[in-house]
């Protein structure tokens, strides 16, 4: 199949972000009075789902907290939490790769989009991608409200387009939007050498392997 645009996930997929926003999400429920989570295995649900459902799933947080909750994360991360983070990688080389063979990137992520668009610059990889979308104030969008919104913005057909992503909630928004989807297992979802399924397109052991596969 030969695609017009690749659609990156970010965190777990374009960058390891764990260490900021797990320290992110333990400072905001601290600050609400809850007791923090140190367990990683728990802590990595807080990477994939809405902001909203993050809170619920780790810290069981009564939903009447959760509005607070995420104007607090929200802060704290744009404080001191973004920039904790690194590029995977092979990334760099992968994105010029890319580039330079024509495809159209973009990244469509369900982080607050203007925090995306903050790290991608100061990663220096913003430049790379001709859309950067993300979730909107209210986190009401979904994984395939933001890769259709990608859709949108570059005038191309769910046929010509593919998700990679890290998570199961990649892989429904793939679904939902009607893209291809490429798994990786170098994030925070899907466990390393799991076996691809039927509804991958393609499942990525290293990001090298994304020139393979696109």
């Amino acid at each position: 199949m030969n695609f017009k645009l690749a659609i990156f996930d970010l965190d777990g997929t374009l960058m390891n972000t764990s260490p900021g926003i797990f320290a992110t999400a333990n400072a905001t429920v601290q600050q609400l009075g809850l007791e923090p989570v140190h367990d990683p295995k728990q802590l990595s649900k807080f990477i994939g789902p809405p902001i909203t459902q993050c809170f619920v799933k780790v810290y069981d947080m009564d939903p009447s907290l959760i509005d607070q909750a995420v104007v607090l994360y929200r802060k704290e991360y744009n404080e001191r939490g973004m920039f904790n983070a690194s590029v995977y990688d092979h990334m760099v080389k992968t994105l010029q790769a890319l580039k330079k063979q024509g495809y159209l990137l973009a990244v469509g992520t369900l982080k607050y989009e203007l925090l995306a668009a903050q790290m991608l610059e100061h990663f220096g990889l913003a430049s790379f991608f001709d859309s950067i979308r993300g979730a909107d104030a209210s986190s009401s969008l979904s994984k395939a409200d933001i890769v259709q919104n990608v859709l949108d913005d570059l005038g191309v057909a769910k046929e010509d387009a593919v998700l990679i992503g890290d998570t199961t909630h990649d892989q429904k928004g793939a679904a939902e939007s009607g893209v291809a989807f490429i798994a990786v297992d170098w994030g925070f979802g899907f466990p390393k050498g799991m076996q691809k399924e039927p509804s991958m397109y393609a499942m990525a052991r290293q990001v090298e392997d994304l020139l393979t596969f696109l």
